[in-house]
């Protein structure tokens, strides 16, 4: 079964994070944000899923920790494998 953003994206994000974030421009709990396909030179597509991602999977992102676990990331990296599902 393919992931999505409302049932398995989304409730990785703490509310803490998800305040945090929103005052740069990354809607972390906003599909149409996380979904966007249009690109930029570093990434072809998907540039924001692709953005936090990156962000998550070198520690750099949720600031201070706790950083993503193996199997939270590949939640994320199944979801964006699956198509960007809402």
């Amino acid at each position: 079964m393919a992931k999505s953003f409302r049932t398995d994206l989304l409730p990785l994000f703490r509310a803490i994070d998800i305040g945090h974030m929103k005052p740069h421009g990354v809607l972390l709990d906003d599909y149409v944000f996380m979904s966007n396909a249009r690109g930029d030179g570093k990434f072809p597509d998907h540039a924001n899923a692709r953005r936090v991602f990156d962000s998550l999977a070198t520690e750099w992102m949720p600031l201070g920790g706790p950083y993503w676990s193996a199997e939270q990331l590949s939640s994320f990296q199944q979801w964006m494998d699956d198509g960007f599902q809402p």
